[in-house]
């Protein structure tokens, strides 16, 4: 009996083959170490956003929580705006707090752009294992999707990646709710529902929240429609119905509950998000932006030929429009469809997500499919521009389809390594027309990328088209990946280890390789390759972005961190401005001595030459000045060329000022979003200050409450009355405020997630209801 056992045990441990959930950990760690690579070398990541925007604008947020100073107001750029409220920042999420506040900055935001992707790893191994129950695909999906192509080429953009990091442990959560039988898992799992959304929502990238939620949405409805009629998972485990939820109760509210209070958690961001949103260029846009970054549906040949064109995609933004999805995922998805008869309990899920990557693929395509234009008519949601970002729920999609692809291959690898070892394994199986008869549509996918790698061979001569052999990778990675499927379908078990490290390979090679080697830099010296105007930091910058198809104008805001200040700016949510800079009177009212040559800043009249990069403003206004001329307008961007901006103001109300001589004003001290102007003047007279204009600034004189006006445009100004004067101008916007109060609400309710159970009546059973 004990040499039977013996024997047993061995052939399961044969039939078992290798740990493949240990080698994607492996791979999966490994990844994440190349991933950073130069950031323990030392070095900081900047391509594409990181170095234009977050690097600059987390130096600033860095150095004000070291000296304790408000950081809701960034004076350097647009003459000053709303740093909180244009979100990106993710000023007053905890994380952000901790890093920036304990770190120096270039090791902040390497673990800023670094922590999300372990994160999302265990997330999705978390659910994948739950859902499908194979650790070893569950393992291969949460490596898929992680390492995916969206999300490496998304590295640019760390908010966007960490909330989707969020995503797969908020579908683990839904599935406890809504499927798990035990009173108290479920009851965690509802507050931890509510404390995701709200650390999703204080990152600050509401497009990517909206995408979280319509995946979390279509997974609830997916389990409600699966277990309609089932009981709940582990119920026949507890002693005592006390223990369970019960038969029938339904829990699907507390999910709406937990959402409604991770809303008002994210509160301090969602309400400045809004002021900001409110006050910005973004309002007065066409319908035509929310279409602006539609996926070309000639991008589904990256699905055959990832290298053929030469910036990978078709549009000329490669980590936006990438739509690789790998070679073993699509081979995976592949074998899914072959062996659809053997799907079994996982056929509702795999369907499900066939449908839902299907749906996520025709939003992406924007302008181009029929779908994306139901949801421009949406309000916040239809002011979304690029639509292609609804590849990372594609994505999404594809990993989970690749996860039961592999249980299905695993399946047939053991039941094949089974047969031999019981010598019901017959020799015609390993005939060579069944490596084509039963495989034929994996073949055929590898034939069609060799058809569309001839046609790029043929077209090599154009400029959007690669060199040769990165327009054969594509038919040579699908080809290794189908002969490592029909490998292990045979019953060779290590062909299973190479799918994983074939995977691993191909998506970082990709996705690295156009995020982050070769753009990272020691911090100093890209700090110090900003192009700065001749001189010391006087005054600001202005670059007018008036066509976006001038990189000399979009630079960014790296400038910022040697000190100088700029009149415009790069960032998401751009305050909306009335003067037009094209115009020299404009430039001079802001304060601006500096503008970069560039074709769109060659029709500005009255510049006077410097360099072959910048041209000087003659004579600009001082940032702070007392005006005894003042005229009502309602058209400042017309108006303002009509007057001489030394000696007369535009105001948004008329006032009634005395003819007297200019007093003096002069800035006494400053932080960002407080002003002390110490002011002395013969008669009551008008304070210009060149500071943007935002109605959450208060102004004092003396300690009393004073009107604060739109002058000029785009800068503010109040009345002083004769004599020497202290003005104080305060940034205190009520958003910030009710922000505040709204999350701390949130905060408070988070515990009826917890106690909502034990206040519930009695579980509801099915012999009390019969």
């Amino acid at each position: 009996m004990s040499l039977r056992i013996t024997k047993t045990t061995d052939q399961s441990a044969q039939h078992a083959g290798p740990n493949l959930a240990a080698w994607s950990l492996l791979v999966g760690l490994l990844l994440f170490a190349v991933l950073a690579g130069p950031f323990f070398a030392g070095r900081i990541y900047t391509a594409d956003d990181l170095g234009a925007f977050h690097l600059p604008v987390r130096s600033f947020y860095a150095e004000r929580l070291a000296d304790g100073e408000p950081y809701d107001w960034m004076p350097a750029l647009f003459s000053g705006f709303y740093l909180t409220g244009e979100g990106q920042g993710g000023a007053y999420h905890p994380l952000h707090q901790l890093l920036y506040r304990f770190l120096p900055l270039r090791a902040a935001l390497g673990w800023e752009c670094l922590i999300s992707y372990p994160w999302m790893m265990l997330g999705m191994w978390l659910l994948l294992k739950r859902r499908l129950g194979h650790r070893d695909a569950a393992m291969l999906g949460a490596l898929l999707f992680t390492f995916s192509s969206f999300n490496l080429l998304h590295f640019v953009h760390p908010n966007a990646v960490a909330v989707i990091a969020h995503l797969p442990w908020l579908l683990w959560a839904i599935d406890i709710v809504l499927v798990d039988s035990r009173r108290r898992k479920v009851a965690l799992a509802t507050a931890l529902i509510a404390l995701l959304t709200g650390s999703q929502i204080l990152l600050g990238y509401p497009q990517f929240v909206w995408f979280s939620l319509l995946a979390e949405i279509s997974y609830a409805i997916f389990l409600l429609s699966m277990y309609k009629h089932a009981a709940r998972t582990g119920c026949g485990s507890h002693a005592a119905c006390d223990q369970c939820v019960g038969c029938v109760t339904r829990t699907w509210p507390r999910i709406f509950v937990a959402l409604g209070i991770g809303l008002l958690i994210g509160g301090i961001q969602l309400l400045p998000s809004l002021d900001a949103w409110l006050n910005s260029s973004r309002m007065s846009v066409g319908e035509a932006y929310a279409f602006w970054g539609s996926l070309h549906p000639l991008n589904l040949l990256q699905i055959l030929a990832p290298y053929m064109f030469t910036g990978r995609v078709v549009g000329d933004n490669t980590h936006e429009f990438s739509l690789y999805i790998g070679a073993v995922p699509l081979m995976l998805v592949a074998w899914l469809v072959v062996q659809r008869r053997e799907l079994g309990l996982l056929a509702p899920l795999a369907w499900s997500s066939l449908g839902f990557g299907v749906a996520m693929l025709l939003l992406a395509f924007g302008q181009y499919g029929p779908l994306y234009y139901v949801l421009t008519k949406l309000p916040v949601i239809g002011g979304f521009r690029f639509p292609c970002r609804y590849l990372v729920l594609f994505q999404l999609a594809v990993a989970v389809l690749a996860a039961i692809g592999f249980v299905l291959l695993t399946r047939e690898s053991r039941r094949v390594r089974r047969q031999r070892a019981e010598g019901t394994w017959y020799r015609e199986r390993r005939a060579w027309w069944a490596l084509w008869h039963k495989y034929e549509p994996l073949w055929c996918i590898v034939a069609l990328s060799v058809i569309v790698a001839l046609v790029g061979v043929g077209l090599r001569r154009q400029p959007y088209i690669a060199s040769v052999p990165a327009i054969l990778a594509g038919p040579v990675l699908l080809s290794a990946a189908v002969a490592l499927v029909v490998v292990a379908a045979r019953g060779h078990a290590v062909a299973l280890v190479g799918l994983v490290l074939l995977a691993a390979c191909d998506q970082g090679w990709y996705g690295m390789t156009g995020s982050v080697y070769p753009k990272n830099a020691v911090l100093e010296n890209f700090a110090a390759s900003a192009h700065t105007p001749p001189g010391n930091p006087e005054g600001r910058v202005v670059a007018s972005l008036l066509r976006v198809d001038e990189p000399g104008l979009r630079t960014g805001d790296l400038m910022t961190l040697s000190g100088w200040h700029r009149a415009d700016g790069y960032a998401g949510l751009e305050p909306q401005r009335q003067l037009d800079y094209r115009f020299l009177p404009a430039l001079r009212a802001a304060g601006v001595r500096w503008v970069q040559r560039a074709p769109s800043t060659s029709v500005i009249a009255g510049l006077k030459p410097c360099n072959d990069r910048w041209m000087e403003v003659p004579d600009p206004l001082p940032r702070v000045r007392l005006m005894t001329r003042a005229r009502f307008t309602k058209d400042p961007a017309a108006d303002i060329t009509s007057i001489c901006p030394d000696t007369m103001a535009l105001c948004e109300v008329p006032l009634g000022l005395p003819a007297s001589e200019p007093g003096t004003a002069a800035v006494i001290s400053e932080r960002p979003g407080r002003l002390n102007i110490e002011v002395d003047c013969p008669a009551p007279q008008l304070l210009v200050v060149a500071e943007s204009y935002h109605h959450g600034w208060h102004a004092t004189v003396d300690g009393k409450a004073t009107g604060l006006y739109r002058t000029n445009g785009d800068f503010m100004g109040c009345m002083v009355g004769p004599g020497k004067h202290q003005v104080i101008l305060q940034f205190q916007p009520a958003s910030l405020q009710r922000g505040w109060l709204v999350s701390c609400f949130g905060l408070s309710l988070v515990s009826l997630c917890f106690l909502g159970f034990s206040t519930w009546p009695k579980p509801k059973r099915l012999e009390d209801l019969s």
